[in-house]
């Protein structure tokens, strides 16, 4: 079979947020490629500044299935489904989740909403965009504290993906700095700003994948273990956590597969992220962010595009349940493409 991979690459002229996680992702891009090698005829395509050449260049490779990691185009993170539906109008399989999950789950507003409507328990909270009456805002952000168990809100950009524009400032006492904080979102990230009630408690994360006819397959969960010595406002996994190896977030900040948790608990985030997995059409593989409060789980992000390098949650959890790591890939192209016969490459 011939198998191109595409990833996107960020030009150095990007800013700097386009610019994180890059280089991991590229090497991700090889670890899929080495994993495929031996048994199908891979092409890397790596996506730059122009989405069209790109798909161009996926048509001169011909292949049979396309296996996207692309988490953005031309250095912006609102245009991960284009790709994705580029290719579907071309009429080539492409493994993950398709273009209109992608942007579902892209619009972060709009996907807690489509959750709370449908029972999916997740924060409550509202967009609020630049030129709205601030006034009004002030009001909403007073009455969302007032009914938050923590007593705080966080906000975050609307659209951004790895932790962009969250930080400790993120979580707010009073709505006074919520706006503020708001205010800051629409002046470096060009977008609405999600304001949420934050939830103080044990963070987990179930990732999930499509396995075609045997379903969704639920993988053992991790935890995101936050040190004591980090204040509350600071145990949040953002963009210093992630990226920033010498902050104190990220040195005090762990991520762990959980073998000993409470089986009650395991059953709650099962339930719940399968409901929701299935309520958006996930036909790929997709990674769940929990908080557990008062008893009660919430889904507090939904990532229809997660890593997949080495050392992820995604592949810890992989490696946790005996899956190896070409045996899923394997899985995913073949729910993708029941026509072809997933065979090596002549």
């Amino acid at each position: 079979m011939r198998i191109a991979i595409t990833y996107h690459v960020a030009p150095l002229s990007d800013p700097p947020a386009a610019l994180l996680g890059a280089p991991e992702l590229s090497a991700t891009a090889r670890e899929v490629h080495a994993a495929l090698a031996p048994d199908h005829e891979c092409v890397l395509v790596p996506v730059g500044d122009s989405v069209p050449a790109a798909l161009a260049a996926v048509r001169a490779a011909a292949p049979d299935v396309v296996f996207n990691l692309c988490e953005g185009a031309v250095g912006r993170t609102q245009f991960e489904a284009h790709l994705a539906l580029g290719l579907d109008m071309l009429g080539i399989p492409c493994c993950g989740c398709d273009a209109v999950t992608l942007a579902l789950c892209q619009d972060k507003p709009f996907v807690k909403q489509f959750l709370r409507q449908t029972g999916v328990p997740t924060p409550a909270g509202f967009a609020v965009a630049p030129g709205c009456s601030e006034e009004h805002v002030l009001e909403d952000i007073r009455e969302l504290i007032a009914r938050a168990a923590s007593g705080r809100v966080i906000v975050k950009p609307a659209r951004e993906g790895g932790g962009v524009g969250v930080d400790a400032g993120s979580v707010c006492g009073d709505a006074e700095s919520a706006l503020a904080r708001a205010r800051q979102v629409w002046a470096r990230h060009y977008q609405p700003a999600l304001v949420e009630t934050f939830v103080d408690g044990p963070e987990y994360n179930l990732a999930l994948y499509h396995a075609g006819p045997r379903g969704l397959v639920a993988l053992p969960p991790g935890q995101i273990v936050f040190s004591p010595a980090l204040a509350p406002e600071r145990r949040v996994v953002g963009w210093t956590a992630k990226w920033d190896v010498a902050s104190c977030e990220a040195q005090e900040t762990v991520s762990r597969i959980v073998a000993d948790l409470d089986p009650a608990v395991h059953a709650e985030l099962l339930a719940v992220c399968t409901r929701a997995a299935t309520l958006l059409g996930m036909t790929g593989y997709c990674r769940f962010d929990l908080r557990v409060a008062g008893g009660a789980v919430q889904v507090i992000d939904v990532n229809a595009n997660p890593d997949l390098g080495s050392g992820s949650g995604f592949r810890n959890a992989l490696a946790a349940a005996g899956i190896p790591f070409a045996d899923f890939l394997a899985e995913l192209i073949a729910a993708r493409t029941p026509a072809v016969r997933l065979a090596p490459a002549a």
